[in-house]
């Protein structure tokens, strides 16, 4: 074998090894066989297509950014180089950019749903809403199956209020392929929404704490549709749930199961009650705080002293959403408000509460938490909440307490546009940013609505 048929054999392996470890999961490995790869033939396009696709998925954008601008340097019509290039841009919420990225795409990969599909996700967290629901309808053109194209029109649908065209199209979640929740059940009938006359249903949660418990109003609606309703959800809900009208048992996910007649998700029942926006279940409060919660979150809290007690949440996941979360010390302006702050932060940022902004006395009682139910509780205890969009802002509104959202410039599609209320949540107020990333204006409004010393 010649010295070239062995340099091409090398190169062969080692874009097979990185790509078969890229598909297992296994990024840093893969990147390496790329970027060996890459030290022998510099100028192949495909190395660096791979090896941005391997950066991507490692968190490192930049450095994809920059190996996608190496693919298209060296084949200028590669559609795929364009598309990942968007992607990356869109990690980084450099969002125009992407826009510009999934436009060459799109104009590349002809037949191709998903550089427009992607486009649209830009267009949406630039407020172009209009021309977001276009490109969906562009990609379905394309592609009538393509189940990310009408999720993505279904979130566009929703966030313009549109319900009765976009609950149809939000059950095309079960077919996206990277969808949060697995698809639960399908052996069991799902329910058509027709009275059940004494049968059982089992109503079964799904994706994050909060759409569990924003959607579990249904759950009473069912009951009076003459269901014998049982609940399967989080552990960390059970408790909580276990006081939910009309629900008979609540089995927390991974429990044995008995049978039953049929079973509905619980985001597929605002589609099977026909929910418009003018219909929404919004009375609250429909969860409640167990007694012995109670009693315990009361004496805890009875240390502290009189006067206005605020909860405080900063910090969300960081997926799906890395936009909806900012700093404690960000909290800075709300000093001098008349109040006893309360930290209610979980998880991601907790650790920010040791040090809370100078004149911000931020107690935290959250190493008493055990689930849902103790978080209710002490949220009972105060008298307002101010959450970034997290289950804990959920939680207050579902609880009939007085809560203040702040909300990134791109929304989620349950709190619509423009609105400063919640369909959904009567106590709630929502305060938006007006532009992408700034959350300072929108603090200063909420410490200008708090009462001073």
């Amino acid at each position: 074998m010649t010295f070239m048929e062995n340099k091409s054999t090398h190169l062969q392996q080692l874009f097979t090894e990185g790509t078969e470890l890229l598909q297992a999961g296994n990024a840093a490995q893969a990147l390496i066989c790329f970027k060996d790869a890459l030290a022998i033939d510099p100028e192949n396009p495909q190395f660096h297509l791979y090896a941005g696709a391997a950066l991507h998925d490692l968190g490192r954008y930049g450095e994809a950014v920059d190996s996608y601008h190496n693919a298209i340097r060296v084949a200028p019509q590669m559609g795929e180089a364009y598309n990942n290039l968007g992607n990356s841009q869109m990690a980084l919420g450099r969002h125009s950019e992407a826009v510009a990225s999934f436009s060459h795409a799109a104009g590349l990969l002809v037949s191709s749903p998903v550089p427009l599909t992607a486009r649209a996700t830009s267009l949406q967290a630039l407020g172009r809403i209009t021309e977001s629901e276009a490109d969906c309808r562009r990609a379905l053109q394309r592609d009538p199956n393509f189940a990310a194209a009408h999720w993505n029109l279904a979130l566009n649908l929703l966030l313009q209020g549109r319900y009765t065209e976009g609950w149809p199209e939000y059950e095309w979640r079960w077919l996206k392929p990277d969808f949060t929740s697995p698809s639960r059940h399908t052996d069991i009938p799902l329910w058509d929404g027709s009275p059940l006359e004494g049968r059982t249903i089992l109503l079964h949660a799904e994706q994050g704490f909060g759409d569990a418990i924003q959607f579990v109003r249904y759950a009473p609606l069912v009951a009076q549709r003459g269901g014998i309703v049982v609940l399967e959800c989080h552990s960390q809900l059970v408790s909580l749930f276990q006081g939910v009208a009309g629900v008979k048992e609540v089995i927390p996910f991974g429990s044995p199961l008995p049978s039953f007649a049929c079973q509905a998700p619980l985001l597929s029942l605002p589609r099977l009650f026909e929910t418009t926006i003018q219909n929404i279940p919004s009375a609250c409060p429909y969860l409640s705080v167990v007694a012995e919660k109670r009693r315990k979150w009361s004496d805890l809290v009875s240390w502290y002293p009189a006067g206005l007690k605020v909860g405080l949440v900063w910090a969300g996941k960081s997926y799906p959403d890395p936009l909806r979360s900012f700093r404690l010390a960000e909290l800075a302006p709300l000093a001098g408000a008349g109040v006893t702050f309360f930290s209610l932060q979980l998880g991601t940022g907790s650790d920010q509460s040791s040090s809370p902004p100078p004149g911000i006395g931020l107690v935290d009682l959250v190493h008493h938490i055990d689930d849902f139910a103790d978080t209710a509780a002490l949220i009972e205890q105060l008298d307002l909440v101010i959450s970034i969009d997290t289950a804990v802002a959920h939680l207050a509104g579902a609880l009939g307490k007085p809560v203040w959202l702040l909300l990134p410039f791109a929304p989620d599609w349950r709190w619509m546009v423009g609105q400063s209320d919640s369909l959904w949540y009567p106590t709630m107020r929502l305060f938006r940013q007006e532009q992408p990333g700034e959350w300072v204006p929108v603090i200063k409004r909420i410490a200008e609505c708090l009462p001073k010393k």
